[in-house]
């Protein structure tokens, strides 16, 4: 068992929007497990070369290798807002010919049909406004089963071997979101000792709601948010049926059913002098994880290694 506490540092903000809500879409309060578990893939996957449509794979990996992974803010209050964007996409549409009248469809971008051309939703983003004279910063806490994970998708043509979960792949992560969520990882620290308890605990971190059996909010405030479940070993999935190749991703986990999805308690600073807590308390196949930080314990909630071994 290992255990990183990260912390990132934003530029602005980041988007990670909601999807399956038509082209207008929110974002989230934070980061997405996913997302960071992706960020993480993505720097694995340039280090041993594998492509971005099969790297994505890693994930699964991770995701199965996982125990607990919780987020908190350190000096920022999210801010969910959604602003107009032009968007230009490669595409086919219907449209009326300017000198017959008929119905004709063009590839679009197009110089004579600009009006069928673009289009300017309204897209999510969330600003991370900071309440000191710092960047806006949210700490990390993962916990992993094992040191290293191995890469076995039959989709990859080299099984990769032995990838040891070190501090190098977070001093590596540049974005937790779209290419403009730009972050910057500004400490990490590595624990070999992580303690584990099932009795009553005070955290700082978000959680699986469905992990506790007490919970009390301690120092408000807190709110939920649905994300793909992290701990899965199929986040990402691809199989063949016939001579085509079905791939299900965070879309379809989101509308193939609520098994695939996880309520999480997720903490907003009121006052930075008073960090929100939540009492709780886990049920069976759950833990709480705790380190001790410049003098500060740091407790997360997550699976149990033994269930996760089953």
């Amino acid at each position: 068992m290992i255990g990183f506490i990260v912390d990132t540092e934003f530029v602005w903000g980041f988007q990670a929007r909601i999807v399956g809500l038509s082209k207008t879409s929110p974002s989230f309060y934070y980061p997405p497990p996913t997302t960071f578990l992706g960020a993480m893939a993505e720097v694995i996957a340039k280090e041993d070369n594998v492509g971005e449509d099969l790297g994505r794979f890693i994930i699964n990996e991770l995701g199965g290798n996982l125990l607990a992974i919780g987020v908190r803010p350190i000096n920022c209050v999210p801010i969910k807002y959604e602003d107009l964007n032009k968007v230009i996409t490669i595409r086919r549409v219907g449209v009326k010919d300017k000198q017959t009248g008929k119905d004709i469809g063009i590839l679009a971008p197009h110089p004579l049909y600009l009006d069928k051309s673009f289009d300017s939703p309204a897209r999510g983003k969330t600003i991370l406004t900071s309440l000191n004279s710092e960047a806006p910063r949210l700490r990390w806490f993962l916990v992993f089963k094992e040191r290293t994970i191995n890469v076995q998708d039959e989709n990859l043509k080299n099984k990769i071997d032995a990838i040891e979960l070190s501090e190098e792949i977070f001093w590596k992560i540049h974005r937790l979101g779209s290419k403009e969520s730009r972050v910057c990882v500004v400490d990490v620290n590595t624990f070999d000792e992580i303690h584990v308890s099932s009795g009553l605990m005070i955290t700082n971190y978000s959680f699986p709601a469905t992990a506790v059996s007490t919970c009390e909010e301690v120092v408000r405030r807190w709110e939920n948010e649905v994300y793909v479940d992290p701990f899965s070993s199929e986040i990402y999935k691809r199989e063949k049926k016939g001579k085509k190749v079905a791939e299900s991703g965070v879309f379809e986990k989101y509308y193939s059913g609520f098994e695939n999805l996880r309520v999480f308690k997720i903490p907003i600073i009121v006052s930075i002098e008073n960090p929100p807590e939540y009492a709780v308390k886990t049920i069976k196949s759950w833990n709480a994880y705790f380190v001790t930080l410049d003098g500060r314990r740091e407790v997360v909630i997550g699976a149990d290694k033994v269930k996760l071994s089953n």
